[in-house]
This record gives structure tokens, C-alpha cells and sequence, in this order.
């Protein structure tokens, strides 16, 4: 019986969870452009002196050698390519990275190539470190991840009748995963979220365009609010779970607005 060798290769990654194992080591997530989600443990990470375990932190893009093997994977021979540092000195900058690295995590698999999220994600790390315009930012991020991943929510026409959509303010079904227009009557019961139409105009200009276009675009503060809701509802329903990084990303947004916002994906019930 030939013993299978273990492989082991070299790939750049960001890293988006880390845990304590044991007395020393750590365990890394990774997300990685070619291999996917790679989860591995990095000996004695933790002690002082360790040449590895200061590559091997949250929001790090870095170049790191894995060894395979049944479980976690082995890493090694870590280097740092960018380190975000300008995330770290502001909490409510951390908090929103903190949230897309978790959402790239949740819409990764292990193995699975998937080069325009990775691209996705150091852009908007890298751009979050410098914009003013952060939470539009993460709106960007969001629905071009629901893009890249195949759950495009459907902006042109009415999900209910498939008629192509007049402007006008419309609703959001995140369960049919698109809007809905304000003159239809949905057939049994969803959640549907008010979409102005100038929302819905930045909704349409995110889906096609470039970070640097995103970055230097001027909204409302209902426009913002109304697509986040959107955004994370769809999010919520395409994962069918909520992210833990929400609730500290929340609450800092809540302490810089003056108030707490205690639905952010809620919306009306309608039975028909």
C-alpha cells in the first residue's frame, strides 16, 4: 500500500479568524485566492520571540507555507505583505474589516478558487484604512460578495411579476432576493423592506462599479440606512444566519450616531 505524501505549498492569504490551541499554538483561517479556505495550526505561535505569530493575525494579508494533513493543515514560514495598519488604531474601521472578513469566511469553501473575492476583500481592506466613507464601503462589499458568489439580488425587474420596474420607490423581498414593486401583491407571506428609489439608484451603481467610482460617491443618510438593511437582510438570508461582527460593529455605529438602531435587517410582514 503506497503512503500518500503529504503536499505542500506556498499561497498569499488574509487572515479572517484566529483562536488559541493549547498552550502555545494557534489556529488560522485563511482566505486564499487559489486554494480557498485554508484552516491550519501555527506552532507556538503564542510565545515571545515567535517568528511566525506576528504574520498570523487578524486582517493581515500574508504569503504562508502549508502542509497538508487530515485535520488542520500545518503552517509555516509566514511574511506579512500588507498589515492593514491603519485599521488597528481606530475601532469603528476595525469593526467594519472585522465584519467582511467574516462575511468572505462564510461565503468561502475549503478548496474552492475563488480569485475575485480574494481580490474583493484586499481592495476594501486596503480601501477602509483611508476612506471617510466607510459604511458605504461595506455596502460594496456586500453586494459585490452577493455577485461574485451567484445571489445577485435582481434590481431591473419585479421578482413577484418579472415586469422591468418604473422609477419610483419600490420594496425589498429578501426572500425572493429582489425587489418588488410597490404595485404588486406578493403571493404568501415575506419580509419587505421600504427601497426609495435613490436607493435603489445606489444599489444599481454599486452593482457596477469599481471600488474607486464606490469610494467617492455622496449619499444620504436614509439612503445609507435603507441599503444596509437591505444588504444585510439578503445576507442573512442567503448564509440563513446573522454574523457575530455585527453586534460590535453595530454598537460603535450606534455610540457615533447617538442612538441605537435595534432592527437593522427588520422590515413589515404581508400575508396575502
Amino acid at each position: 500500500m503506497t503512503t500518500r505524501q503529504p503536499v505542500t505549498y506556498t499561497t498569499d492569504g488574509v487572515v479572517v479568524r484566529v483562536g488559541n490551541l493549547g498552550e502555545a499554538d494557534r489556529i488560522i483561517t485563511l482566505v486564499t485566492p487559489i486554494h480557498g479556505l485554508v484552516r491550519g495550526v501555527a506552532k507556538a505561535a503564542r510565545r515571545p520571540g515567535s517568528k511566525i505569530g506576528g504574520h498570523l493575525d487578524l486582517l493581515r494579508h500574508v504569503t504562508v507555507s502549508v502542509r497538508e494533513t487530515r485535520t488542520l493543515h500545518a503552517l509555516s514560514q509566514a511574511s506579512t505583505l500588507n498589515g492593514f495598519r491603519g485599521l488597528r488604531g481606530n475601532l469603528e474601521k476595525f469593526s467594519r474589516a472585522s465584519y467582511v472578513a467574516e462575511m468572505a469566511e462564510r461565503f468561502s469553501v475549503e478548496g474552492g478558487t475563488n480569485q475575485p473575492l480574494f481580490r474583493l476583500i484586499t481592495q476594501v481592506l486596503g480601501t477602509l484604512e483611508s476612506t471617510s466613507n466607510q459604511e458605504l464601503m461595506v455596502n460594496f462589499f456586500q453586494i459585490k460578495l452577493l455577485q461574485i458568489s451567484g445571489f445577485a439580488p435582481e434590481l431591473s425587474k419585479c421578482v413577484e411579476t418579472g415586469d422591468k420596474l418604473q422609477p419610483a420607490d419600490h420594496l425589498y423581498s429578501a426572500d425572493r432576493g429582489g425587489l418588488i414593486s410597490k404595485l404588486a401583491r406578493p403571493i404568501g407571506e415575506t419580509t419587505l423592506l421600504p427601497a426609495s428609489m435613490n436607493s435603489i439608484k445606489l444599489l444599481r451603481f454599486f452593482a457596477r462599479a469599481e471600488i474607486e467610482q464606490a469610494e467617492q460617491l455622496k449619499a444620504g443618510v436614509d439612503e445609507k440606512r435603507q441599503i444596509a438593511r437591505i444588504l444585510r437582510a439578503q445576507i442573512h438570508h442567503t448564509l440563513d444566519r446573522g454574523l457575530r461582527s455585527e453586534v460590535f460593529m453595530d454598537e460603535l455605529r450606534a455610540k457615533s450616531m447617538g442612538k441605537l438602531d435595534t432592527a437593522p435587517a427588520g422590515g413589515t410582514q404581508r400575508k396575502d
